[in-house]
């Protein structure tokens, strides 16, 4: 699956997959029911979190799972984790597990890929968590997080391969096999893998703050390594740009002269918190609200205007269609607000409406 042929737009909308989050906890059944509503509201697609080893409060269900729980009742919205840590698992099983997805929907799956942009503190327990079943070794995490790139690029390689190919043997840095198959899994269509990249780095330390926070980034977005993005992806996302800064990154991405990208489909996916609402400066607070609690205070107002899209109808719109004119053409929307089913609502109702895809 990819856009669709005629060029128009995806719009999905993310399911809260982290418990906690304003002091709700979302349930198995919270998550299917909002994707029944999600399909019958008219989005295009519906995309699960990954948080891996999160605190307490954001601990996600496994987006596989919960993705395959979903493909049972629904019938045509695309299934997307938004994002997924492969470098996490292993990359063969998970192969398998997405493969198993990829049939379970009729081919409607979309591999959602990253390699992490939490706090250090929660990073750090991710690789720790990594090396539990080769014993008490931090300095064995400490050289997995320092080749955290090169583990993420080999994780993907191999669940790509797998799902593209019939025996594959593979001899890297960090996975070694000889004539590993899917067998019969190996779906007849692979699913498209979109890679996330970029990001932006707050002016001031605190709330959602990249574990790779530097003084010299402060305030900047930076897109990072985005030859990777070419090599591994059928598409990329990314949040916190500017329409302007999307647009000059997927330039980037593409390649001067221009790749083979420009010749086959492929994806241009863009990530942001949503809250419709008549007063905007409510929505903004709400929105922020939110953030903080997905992520920890202080939020700073940088990061709710690169983030976030709030006010009436007619303002998210607006908004929206800027990037639709850079290029996006699939949203990954987060509702940014407890109230999820009402917000999902009033996009359907109100804005998409006013898209011109």
């Amino acid at each position: 699956m990819n856009e669709t042929p005629d060029g128009s737009v995806v719009v999905g909308v993310s399911l809260n997959n982290l418990s906690g989050i304003t002091g709700h906890r979302y349930t198995i059944r919270d998550l299917l029911r909002a994707a029944r509503d999600a399909e019958a509201m008219g989005f295009g697609a519906v995309w699960v979190h990954d948080a891996p080893g999160g605190r307490r409060t954001v601990a996600a269900y496994d987006p596989v799972v919960v993705l395959s729980a979903i493909a049972g009742c629904t019938e045509r919205v695309l299934l997307c984790s938004g994002v997924l840590a492969p470098q996490l698992r292993n990359p063969i099983t998970l192969a398998a597990s997405w493969a198993s997805l990829q049939e379970i929907s009729n081919d409607r799956s979309i591999l959602g890929v990253g390699g992490g942009a939490g706090k250090a503190t929660l990073v750090r327990r991710q690789y720790q968590a990594m090396t539990a079943l080769r014993g008490p070794d931090d300095t064995l995490a400490s050289r997995l997080y320092r080749k955290r790139g090169r583990l993420f690029e080999e994780s993907v390689t191999v669940v790509r391969r797998l799902l593209h190919e019939d025996k594959v043997s593979f001899d890297g840095e960090f996975f070694r096999f000889v004539d590993v198959t899917l067998g019969d899994a190996r779906p007849s269509m692979a699913p498209p893998i979109i890679v996330a990249g970029g990001n932006y780095y707050p002016k001031l330390q605190g709330g959602p703050v990249h574990h790779e926070w530097q003084v010299d980034r402060a305030g900047t977005f930076q897109l990072g390594p985005y030859q990777r993005i070419r090599r591994l992806g059928d598409g990329w996302i990314t949040p916190h740009a500017t329409p302007q800064e999307y647009a000059s990154s997927a330039k980037k991405i593409v390649g001067e002269p221009p790749e083979d990208l420009t010749q086959r489909h492929f994806i241009w996916a863009y990530n942001a918190f949503v809250n419709v609402g008549d007063d905007p400066r409510k929505s903004r607070i709400e929105l922020r609200n939110h953030l903080e609690s997905f992520h920890g205070p202080p939020v700073g107002d940088d990061v709710v205007d690169r983030w976030g899209i709030v006010g009436p109808p007619e303002m998210v719109a607006a908004r929206l269609q800027e990037f639709i004119n850079q290029g996006v053409r699939m949203f990954q929307l987060v509702i940014g607000s407890h109230e999820q089913g009402k917000h999902m609502r009033r996009l359907a109702e109100e804005v998409l409406p006013l898209l011109k895809t």
